[in-house]
């Protein structure tokens, strides 16, 4: 009778799809909490952007309203500001929504990102089982467990590594990383025939697009093609060839860029983002904006934006690059001449803060500690790691690049999310189980492994439940709104005191910020006398700013004819001829 019920438990298995759960309600449930989950974090960070959202949304508001060439940006990668674009035809939000709009779309690419994350999956579940020995001893945990352990642990990733909150391409990067694995998998499993060479070319090509890091990698990516179509027992002839059918897809969907790119600089290049950074992190040259070539050894600037002042150091920059700030809006034309040299000193710093962000990567929340505690407490007597290393390096060595490439120059958790996701499911589905555990051990560890994430994604969702019911005024908006009563319409040009990569209100206001003291220089014009403050501010009207704003409650004196912007952090100043009267309410 129990013979019976085996050979049928083994017919129901057999007839479910490749490397999918056997049951489609833990797989619907799962599917539905994420998405829920996602919505509520959307929401609640609609209006969290960064300086490089901020280039990017701007980037696809040109591109839907001047044409595709305008997302040619040797600092900005294509793919992602033309989605936004695509999103801006469609919906025309109002400067209000631009942010919330972002996030409709980062939310569109997380659902694909969770379909690409599961196909990964299945692959990485199938080769599991190919290459299963000595059954009656040890087993794999169950397909199950491991899709489980996949849902749990991807949306622990999305909160606290890389999800829709982030209005930057690395999502789109993660979802392309998920497929190009998980073709890497199934060359690996011996079905690595001509179409998946071709798709893989254009996943890689489309990585390119979304970020310009993915151009290298992409060669790590066909190399370990290459290497796994020989170890299935394909001619070198016959991988050859299909690589460089992967090689030629890949370069007819890059190659048009880079051309554009090399023409728009005058110089071949597939993009400036890596030089720019090594100069910045490696050799000391200003992070982000202001390089007028310091430190010395660092080249010349071909575009140095105009100095009004050197106490405190005053910066104009309103042409001609647009935005509503200029120097973050296309940085590679600013840093025009750089040149980024070996410094040993700067790259031993470089691999102490990528260090630094790796241990972030595996302390976020603690649950990854807690998670390997568990799994070796548990399995210490009674199962084992099973790695395949020799077998499956080459299907890892792109994301081990990845982790490589990066420490030399600068890492960030998001950078490497998806990467880092595709390990931690390497790493669980090599534990393997002494038959003799016994499936009431098998369910305690899954309790226990999925108990780790589950309190962690359950803390984070409460956090964004509490902002989305709270619902706090989002200040970049009020200011905007208010900069609109006080006379500063859309296209005007100001001042800052201040580094403006933080000043989300230009854009919601439609303003453009022209000249600036930067934050470093703020305290010397705090320090300065009245005089020497009203003619720094008088520098700044006459290069075109008809009113000069600023954080700063220390450098908004109200004697100097400053005001504080109502119900906002912000002050602003005006010559008085330059302030609009205030707008009348019309008469009842």
């Amino acid at each position: 009778m129990h013979q019976l019920r085996g050979s049928q438990a083994e017919q129901r298995e057999t007839l479910t799809p490749a490397g999918m759960p056997p049951e489609p309600f833990p797989r619907v449930f799962f599917w539905c909490v994420v998405l829920i989950l996602g919505l509520i974090n959307v929401w609640a960070r609609r209006n969290e952007v960064t300086p490089d959202s901020i280039s990017y949304i701007e980037i696809g508001w040109a591109a839907a309203r001047g044409g595709l060439h305008q997302i040619v940006n040797a600092y900005w990668s294509p793919l992602y500001p033309f989605l936004l674009s695509l999103v801006f035809r469609t919906f025309h939000p109002t400067p209000q929504w631009d942010f919330t709009a972002a996030h409709v779309l980062n939310f569109a690419v997380y659902v694909a990102s969770l379909a690409s994350f599961e196909l990964f999956l299945k692959e990485l579940i199938l080769v599991r089982q190919a290459s299963e020995e000595s059954p009656e001893k040890s087993r794999l945990p169950t397909r199950r467990t491991i899709w489980i352990w996949g849902y749990l642990f991807f949306l622990w990733a999305s909160y606290f590594w890389m999800g829709p909150a982030w209005v930057t391409p690395d999502l789109c990067v993660a979802a392309l990383l998920f497929l190009a694995t998980a073709l890497l998998l199934r060359i690996r499993r011996g079905r690595g025939n001509w179409l998946v060479f071709a798709g893989l070319g254009v996943l890689l090509g489309l990585g390119y697009l979304a970020k310009a890091a993915m151009f290298p990698l992409s060669f790590v990516f066909l190399f370990s093609a290459l290497r796994l179509d020989r170890a299935r027992g394909a001619s070198f002839r016959t991988a050859a060839v299909r690589t460089l059918l992967a090689t030629g897809v890949f370069a007819a969907i890059a190659l048009p860029l880079v051309l554009a790119l090399s023409a728009q600089k005058r110089r071949p290049t597939f993009g400036d983002s890596a030089a720019l950074n090594y100069a910045m992190y490696i050799n000391g040259a200003p992070r982000w904006v202001h390089w007028h070539g310091q430190p010395p050894g660092t080249g010349v600037p071909a575009h140095p934006m105009r100095q009004l002042s050197s106490d405190p150091v005053v910066y104009e920059f309103a042409r001609p690059v647009p935005g509503s700030y200029p120097p973050w809006h296309d940085p590679s034309y600013w840093y025009e001449g750089i040149k980024p040299y070996f410094s040993l000193r700067g790259q031993a710093w470089a691999f102490y803060r990528a260090a630094n962000v790796y241990l972030k990567l595996l302390s976020r929340t603690g649950a990854l500690y807690a998670l390997f505690l568990v799994l070796v407490l548990l399995g210490r007597k009674t199962g084992s790691w099973e790695f395949e290393a020799r077998t499956l390096f080459w299907v890892w060595l792109p994301s081990f690049a990845a982790f490589g490439m990066y420490a030399l120059v600068h890492a960030e958790e998001r950078f490497l999310s998806g990467f880092a996701l595709m390990l931690l499911m390497w790493i669980l589905s090599s534990l393997r189980l002494a038959e003799k555990a016994g499936a009431q051990y098998r369910r305690r560890m899954i309790l226990m492994t999925g108990l780790v994430p589950a309190l962690a994604i359950t803390w984070a969702a409460a956090r964004d439940l509490v902002d989305v019911i709270g619902n706090k005024p989002y200040e970049p908006w009020v200011v905007a709104q208010r900069l609109h009563v006080m006379g500063i319409a859309p296209g005007t040009e100001v001042g800052y005191i201040g580094t403006g990569t933080d000043a989300y209100w230009a854009h919601l206001a439609g303003v453009r910020i022209i000249a600036e003291v930067p934050d470093k220089e703020q305290a010397y014009f705090v320090a300065a006398d009245a005089a020497r403050r009203q003619q720094i501010l008088e520098m700044f009207i006459s290069v075109g700013a008809r009113a000069v704003l600023t954080r700063n409650a220390d450098a908004a004196n109200p004697m100097g004819g400053w005001r504080q912007i109502p119900g906002t952090h912000h002050f602003i100043w005006q010559e008085p001829w330059l302030i609009a009267a205030p707008e009348k309410k019309p008469s009842k």
